[in-house]
């Protein structure tokens, strides 16, 4: 297919044109499925920059976006994340339709750049309603245990704390409290600091922690001290036996 735009044309000229009329627009969404890569690669530079002029001007390709995020090459994909987030706020139902799409990039073997942009996409979704912060916790809990102390890790745990003081489920602010209940306690450096903020959002759940540890660790000594006992009562039968044998 013929396009109006070579991937020489700078993309300040394409983005300024795509703004003005609503078939450079679409011509670039469509783009997004080109058979070359370095179209491709172009058309997802024009689009986010178009959303971040101004989401809406995307917001009626959301799903040739979404479509892309299943493109051979790095750059595509982390565009359109980014491209997404930045749609989210408006119109958070384009994580719903590509939800798969992003999760699978959110396990992209190639590129720490692409796990964290998708990362940042559910954590933006999850800040929008408390019910979608349901919905997404599962995901984003998962991913944080697999990525604990990748390079990654941290700049996720920050889009974690941005995500809790959205509209978030109380749920959800316990769950990430249990998850990083042992990094504030027995981490060190930044990734201690950072725990200790993400449990600050819900500091009660410490207290049950603690509470149910100690229940353990008392149910652990009187399990023992039975064995024990019944150990010595053992031992004082097999004594009474023998005795009973000598005479």
């Amino acid at each position: 297919m013929q396009y109006h735009f070579t991937v020489d044309t700078p993309i300040e000229e394409s983005v300024d044109g795509a703004i003005r009329r609503v078939k450079d627009r679409r011509e670039y969404a469509d783009a997004l499925g080109a058979s070359s890569r370095r179209i491709r690669e172009y058309a997802s530079c024009v689009i986010l920059e178009l959303a971040r002029r101004d989401a809406s001007l995307v917001s009626d390709f959301a799903d040739a976006i979404a479509d892309a995020l299943d493109r051979p090459e790095t750059q595509t994909r982390y565009n359109m994340l980014e491209a997404i987030r930045l749609l989210c706020p408006v119109q958070a139902k384009v994580v719903d339709g590509a939800y798969d799409a992003i999760e699978d990039c959110l396990y992209d073997e190639d590129s720490a750049t692409v796990r964290l942009y998708a990362f940042q996409v559910f954590t933006c979704y999850g800040a929008t309603t408390a019910a979608r912060s349901k919905r997404v916790w599962p995901t984003i809990a998962a991913a944080l245990r697999c990525y604990h102390g990748d390079a990654e890790f941290i700049p996720m745990v920050n889009e974690l704390l941005a995500m809790l003081e959205g509209k978030v489920d109380q749920s959800v602010k316990e769950g990430a409290t249990e998850l990083f209940a042992f990094d504030a306690e027995n981490g060190k450096g930044l990734l201690a600091r950072k725990a200790q903020a993400v449990i600050a959002y819900a500091p009660e759940v410490i207290e049950r922690l603690k509470r149910e540890a100690a229940l353990a660790e008392a149910q652990k000594a009187e399990a023992a001290a039975r064995k024990a006992a019944e150990a010595d009562a053992a031992a004082a039968d097999e004594d009474d036996d023998e005795e009973i044998e000598d005479e």
